[in-house]
């Protein structure tokens, strides 16, 4: 008689929890974080493993199904219609259940691919946004730089154009008591002069008139 396959353990695929030692306590928890790759492979074995279980105990039952249900054997046929068939049908259901499983796995993955790439996307556009504003602060910057070199060129050019005006004020000025000096000098020179001319001009008269009243005395004692 054969076994039912419903009495076998199904093999245990897809679980991704790590059974590496653990701690309790205040002491340092130690979890081995399996490889991906290393993961995936041993479930990808291990799915292939179940299935290839389910494919051979139902190939066995099919294959004892159609030979006890074509005997001459009422007992055969009665034992494959009541114990064989349940068999292959169970068989069958769970090749049945591993594939949609496994078909709505794929359909979950794909599910999360078009959301993370979905995400992947958003991100890129923020990134993007932020390449931007960095690009027109960078511009921003670069304009204030030039604009702030100009302002300092300015203030510059009007410090030494004040530091110019202030030497050519000092020099005016300077020429102006130059001139005032001159002209007070002038002024003093010529009074000087116009006095002198007066003084020399009555010691003339003085000397004449002087020279005249000795002509005079010197006549009358003659």
């Amino acid at each position: 008689m054969l076994n039912n396959p419903n009495t076998t353990e199904p093999a245990q695929f897809g679980n991704t929890t790590p059974t590496g030692p653990q701690q309790t306590g205040t002491s340092t928890c130690q979890v081995t974080i399996p490889d991906y790759n290393d993961l995936r492979h041993k479930n990808i074995k291990n799915i292939n493993t179940y299935y290839k279980t389910l494919l051979d105990s139902y190939t066995k039952n099919y294959t004892d199904y159609a030979t006890q249900s074509a005997s001459n054997n009422v007992n055969d046929r009665t034992y494959a219609t009541t114990t064989i068939m349940p068999n292959v049908q169970n068989s069958n259901s769970q090749i049945i259940n591993l594939s949609q499983a496994m078909i709505n796995n794929v359909n979950l993955d794909n599910d999360l691919i078009l959301e993370q790439k979905k995400t992947l996307v958003e991100k890129m556009d923020e990134i993007d946004s932020i390449i931007t504003n960095i690009n027109l602060l960078s511009d921003k910057d670069i304009e204030m730089t030039v604009l702030t070199g100009a302002k300092q060129d300015s203030l510059n050019s009007t410090t030494s154009s004040k530091e110019d005006m202030q030497f050519n004020t000092y020099i005016y000025i300077g020429v102006c008591i130059l001139l005032v000096i001159i002209i007070i000098g002038l002024i003093i020179y010529l009074v000087y002069s116009n006095y002198t001319s007066k003084e020399s001009s009555n010691n003339v008269k003085l000397n004449s008139l002087y020279k005249n009243i000795n002509t005079n005395n010197i006549s009358k004692k003659n």
